[in-house]
């Protein structure tokens, strides 16, 4: 190996004062290491309304800042073994994290393709959360309806959620040819009970050249609510980009059966722009969550009652200014409507106490410095 740069030794001496310095010896032997991340945090105003009553609060909050080390080695004939181990940080003192949960794996990869196993996102929410949603992550973004809900669970837990990282996933992803690509993921099931068997499996098809993104995914659940359960997700993805423009749009469709003789099927989707000039960028996004369809006599997750006013609206707009390569000075608006039985909040950093109904909106100022 080369003698590290003193910019390296200074990342990696940082890196020490990590609770994840008994990880060290591994790393220093890795071809190569990166630390990496983003702090992204901002001050922001909510207001929840609805029910008889209006309550507004300020406060500092983070959006899903992140620390993470990744390396590999190469074992030749262009295959490699490879690792990541993800962290969220907590920046502004509320909420637990702990080292590894986010995205965290060890792998192999080559002209073959990619194997990985740990925890990880499941296919499906790479449809459209990093390349059709500008504002990805926080209370500004689609998730809050698009999926039902962001978990980071084990098989049957939150099970309405279809927006998921996944513990004892394995996936395999394609190489790409000529901008196609797919992936595969398997959680597997080792969260039975009793009465129960849970087990999930997630796959993505994309196609990406030029000004074109496309994609479809498809994500299966298993004994999630009860033994013999099948509840099924699809969605589509789609991006148009032409000078500093993008156009995006998702539609998803959710279907469940959270209790025997019961089923839920709810439709939604989003349309987004954002454009670029200069170091200006203007973002803007409007989410639609249809009403509930089937017979199902409770709510899952934010959907209301089939046969009522159970549907939803957000619109989310921002506006980013690039300070340098890696830091952003941004600011953004949102507002999610519910109908009579809907219960969706914001995603990221919900508001407390929001009951079937509501609306709720927010404002925040903030700063995102990637490294």
């Amino acid at each position: 190996m080369n003698k590290p740069s003193h910019h390296r030794r200074s990342r990696l001496t940082a890196a020490a004062l990590f609770p994840a310095c008994t990880l060290l010896p591994a790393v220093a032997q890795a071809d190569s290491v990166e630390i990496y991340g983003f702090i992204k945090e901002n001050v922001e105003s909510v207001r929840l309304s609805g029910n008889g009553r209006s309550q507004s609060t300020g406060r500092l909050s983070n959006d899903l800042s992140v620390l993470g080390f990744r390396g590999n080695e190469s074992l030749g004939g262009g295959n490699k073994a490879f690792f990541q181990i993800e962290t969220n940080l907590r920046m502004d003192g509320t909420g637990t994290s702990q080292i590894g949960d986010r995205n965290t794996a060890v792998g192999l990869s080559g002209p073959w393709g990619e194997f990985l196993m740990g925890q990880w996102e499941m296919p499906l929410r790479y449809v459209s959360v990093y390349k059709v949603d500008p504002f990805t992550a926080g209370i500004f973004a689609s998730n809050s309806i698009m999926g039902n809900g962001f978990v980071t669970a084990a098989n049957g837990v939150s099970p309405q959620s279809f927006d998921r990282r996944q513990p004892n996933l394995v996936q395999y992803r394609t190489p790409s040819w000529n901008g196609l690509s797919a992936r595969i993921a398997l959680s597997m099931p080792e969260n039975r009970t009793a009465t129960t068997d849970p087990i999930a499996w997630s796959g993505l098809a994309s196609y990406e050249s030029g000004q074109w993104y496309v994609a479809w995914g498809h994500e299966y659940h298993g004994d999630y609510y009860y033994s013999g359960s099948r509840d099924h997700a699809d969605r589509l993805g789609l991006v148009y980009s032409f000078g500093g423009t993008r156009l995006r749009a998702a539609y998803e469709r959710l279907s469940y059966e959270p209790a025997p003789g019961q089923s839920v099927r709810r439709d939604a989707w989003q349309v987004a722009a954002t454009h670029a000039i200069g170091p200006h960028e203007f973002r803007a996004s409007y989410t639609r969550g249809g009403d509930a369809h089937g017979n199902a006599a409770q709510a899952v997750g934010g959907i209301g009652l089939p046969g009522t006013a159970s549907g939803a609206w957000q619109v989310s707009l921002g506006y980013g200014y690039t300070l340098s390569k890696r830091t952003e000075l941004w600011a953004a608006y949102t507002r999610l409507v519910n109908d009579r039985t809907a219960s969706y909040n914001l995603s990221g950093n919900s508001v407390p106490g929001l009951k079937a109904g509501d609306a709720v909106s927010g404002v925040g100022l903030g700063i995102t410095h990637k490294f």
